[in-house]
């Protein structure tokens, strides 16, 4: 339809025209001297604009002329643009691919003839990434140099690449230079904060660790679980450090009460006040433990372990206690155990067969067969110490 008006258009402003020519009937008078013309004014007009549309015509192309060099480079920078674009499509799918070498060249290529920065830090970070993994850490550093060169806007992924890359290639000091720049962009930063407490744990500084767990656990950056295992790291650290029994009282009081019943770190305090010869503290320390949790067979076996080496007034009072636990679990066969290991050491002789009977009434297992053996014959009675020598050693092989 707009086809149709238009053609309409054009022929009634031809009709037009013809009509206006037919009433123009005027000339006009060229004078050149010493010439003199007469032409039509219609043909005057026609002329003018044909003349117009010719001046047009030639300005345009001297234009196109002028342009023409710098239509010519910007051809050329599309052409290098657009290799550029595919070079980095390239090196992204080749490092994707774990084809480093290639994802490194393509990068390269990238990088040459890339004007964007955002497209030219991307680049250099593939390749540094790629460099890092084949164990290049020449050409590493040499990216890492060139993307300082970058907008501010631009260092905060510097930082952070420079962080991993530095944390993997085990130098922390360094790793944990590239982390501090980073927070100082963002301090809040949930991957630098988790990337810090790995380094930290690292370099063996339980404080920081113990404070970034926390901050992370508050932001849900970090699991329940995932934050427990990195407040035990924490502690176990600390724990190297103390020299004394007395030490490790002290700081055991500072620890948050939820801690304190970490079987795993109950176990591992335990172990070094024990090597520290705080034998009866590791004890208290163990029964106190045991008592509020039913189900520990560590902290039963830790204290039959360590029954020799406590005092016998402390092995006296521990009887004493575990006695009281064992109406509440008469079918601990860990706890009886241990129960037997302290009568034995008490030389309760009856009490710690009794005890150790019981155990395994309820669970045969390999300590208390070894341990009923080792009992009986230094009570001169070496059939049935002979017979529970016997099935310790048949437990012993199946389980071989």
């Amino acid at each position: 339809m707009k086809f149709v008006l238009w053609i309409i258009g054009l022929f009634a402003l031809a009709v037009l025209l013809g009509l206006a020519a037919t009433v123009n009937t005027g000339y006009a008078i060229l004078f050149f001297p010493p010439y003199r013309m007469e032409v039509s004014f219609n043909l005057l007009i026609v002329s003018i604009i044909v003349l117009i549309f010719l001046a047009h015509g030639a300005l345009r192309l001297v234009a196109m002329a002028v342009r023409l060099p710098e239509e010519v480079r910007a051809f050329q920078r599309q052409k290098k643009l657009k290799a550029s674009r595919h070079a980095l499509r390239e090196a992204a799918v080749a490092f994707f691919e774990g084809r480093y070498q290639k994802a490194e060249r393509e990068a390269n290529k990238a990088v040459e003839d890339e004007f964007a920065v955002e497209n030219r830090a991307l680049a250099l970070m593939i390749a540094a990434r790629s460099a890092a993994q084949t164990n290049d850490l020449a050409h590493r550093d040499e990216y890492l140099t060139q993307l300082e060169g970058l907008p501010e806007r631009l260092q905060l992924a510097r930082h952070m690449l420079e962080a991993e890359l530095r944390y993997e290639a085990k130098q922390p000091l360094e790793a944990l230079a590239a982390i501090e720049r980073a927070r100082a962009i963002s301090s809040n930063l949930t991957s630098a904060l988790k990337l810090e407490l790995k380094i930290r744990l690292k370099l063996k500084q339980p404080d920081a660790v113990l404070q970034l767990s926390e901050k992370l656990l508050k932001s849900d950056a970090l699991d329940a679980a995932q934050a427990r295992r990195y407040r035990l790291a924490a502690y176990t650290q600390q724990l190297a450090g103390f020299a004394g029994g007395e030490e490790i009282s002290a700081w055991w009081r500072k620890i948050p009460e939820v801690e304190r019943g970490n079987v795993e770190l109950v176990v591992q305090v335990a172990g070094r006040l024990a090597e520290l010869g705080s034998f009866d503290a590791a004890a208290v320390l163990v029964a106190t433990s045991l008592a509020a949790d039913e189900d520990a067979p560590e902290l039963a076996l830790l204290l039959a372990r360590t029954a020799g080496q406590i005092s016998p007034s402390k092995r006296v009072e521990l009887i004493k206690e575990a006695e009281a636990w064992l109406k509440f679990r008469p079918r601990d066969h860990q706890l009886l155990f241990a129960l037997g290991c302290l009568a034995r050491e008490q030389k309760l002789w009856g009490k710690a067969q009794s005890y150790l009977e019981a155990s395994l009434s309820v669970q045969p297992t390999l300590q208390v067969y070894a341990q009923l053996a080792d009992l009986l014959s230094s009570l001169d009675k070496p059939d049935a110490a002979e017979r529970y020598r016997k099935q310790a050693l048949a437990i012993a092989l199946a389980a071989a």
